[in-house]
């Protein structure tokens, strides 16, 4: 089956931001990668399409993964995104969420499979709710 989803992948980690380009690529995915949230809203605007899901690291600076995503949400209301972190302070956002977001957690590090795993699961949840 060929995959024909747009993944926004942003991470400040280059190491991390490569794995999960290269993993998701293999998979047939469509991937665009930023290193920052600035860098991904100028992605997402040149893209001029929505995306499938985003993937954003919780823990960058100068704007968080949960301030970009609230962000892209303006722009695209049923917007998924997979948060991941290594970082213990994402427990709450682990275990509460972000209200209005459609959103899950993967903890770093994580391999391959687990990465793919659950975007293909964000991914089923989206096309799920676009058949209803």
């Amino acid at each position: 089956m060929a995959l024909t989803e747009t993944i926004l992948v942003v991470d400040d980690e280059p190491s991390d931001l490569d794995m999960a380009r290269k993993t998701l690529e293999n998979l047939g995915y469509r991937v665009l990668t930023a290193g920052d949230a600035h860098a991904a809203v100028q992605q997402y605007g040149e893209l001029g399409a929505p995306i499938a899901l985003l993937i954003a690291d919780v823990a960058m600076a100068p704007v968080n993964g949960c301030d970009l995503a609230l962000q892209l949400t303006v722009k695209q209301p049923d917007l998924k995104v997979l948060f991941i972190s290594g970082y213990t302070g994402a427990e709450v956002l682990r275990r509460d969420g972000i209200p209005g977001l459609n959103a899950a957690f993967l903890c770093k590090p994580f391999d391959a499979d687990q990465l793919a795993r659950q975007a293909r699961s964000m991914l089923e949840l989206q096309a799920k709710h676009s058949r209803q």
